[in-house]
């Protein structure tokens, strides 16, 4: 896992040669791994949910079409390796004010309700990344 980001990060690096990008982008992955966890609750990415992560990708972060394809595939590779929320809950809670962390909530209530129906697992989760998000 660390390998992928670290090849996600100097890929983005390249354009852009700045310490604070490079944390930057880590949010920008860490947050786009909760919304396909979210999304994944119920065992499978509506169409719909697919949709909202990408909008609030693009609304939340200065990155282009293709740069929000490469991190949702990222993001879901991860998904895949994960053991736990906690490694992505981390890097969230060490570098985002209350503010930030409240919108990442947010963002993960959208992605839940997506298909008009909040799945029990899918609430279960987003608590406890709120929980671990203080």
């Amino acid at each position: 896992m660390i390998k992928s980001i670290k090849t996600y990060i100097a890929k983005l690096l390249e354009k852009d040669n700045n310490d604070n990008t490079a944390a930057a982008h880590t949010i920008e992955l860490a947050s786009a791994v909760l919304m396909i966890e979210i999304s994944l609750a119920d065992a499978h990415i509506h169409d719909d949910e697919r949709r909202i992560i990408k909008g609030l990708l693009i609304n939340n972060f200065a990155l282009d079409e293709n740069e929000i394809n490469e991190l949702i595939k990222l993001a879901e590779d991860e998904v895949d390796n994960a053991v736990s929320l906690y490694e992505f809950t981390r890097l969230l809670n060490d570098s985002l004010n209350a503010t930030e962390k409240i919108t990442i909530i947010e963002n993960l209530w959208h992605v839940a309700y997506a298909d008009s129906v909040i799945d029990k697992y899918a609430e279960y989760y987003i608590r406890k990344v709120a929980d671990l998000l203080y």
